[in-house]
């Protein structure tokens, strides 16, 4: 099969949106509503766990640190 007549979605590779049905929505990511566009898409807010992966630790406030 040529490049070009490679299909554009891979059977049994799942999609994005199957999996967070399947799974339910991903650690860190929190769902705030719709858009008012016709298209009604859903937006919403991540935290730190959503950027890095991992669960970390509130951020460190203060000074430098010592050493």
């Amino acid at each position: 099969m040529s490049e070009r007549e490679a299909p554009a979605h891979v059977p049994g590779t799942p999609r994005g949106e199957e999996t967070k049905e399947r799974e339910g929505q991903e650690p860190g990511r929190y769902q705030t509503g719709h858009d008012d566009t016709p298209a009604g898409r859903p937006h919403g807010t991540s935290t730190a766990r959503d950027d890095t992966g991992v669960d970390p630790q509130e951020p460190v406030t203060g000074g430098t640190p010592k050493g």
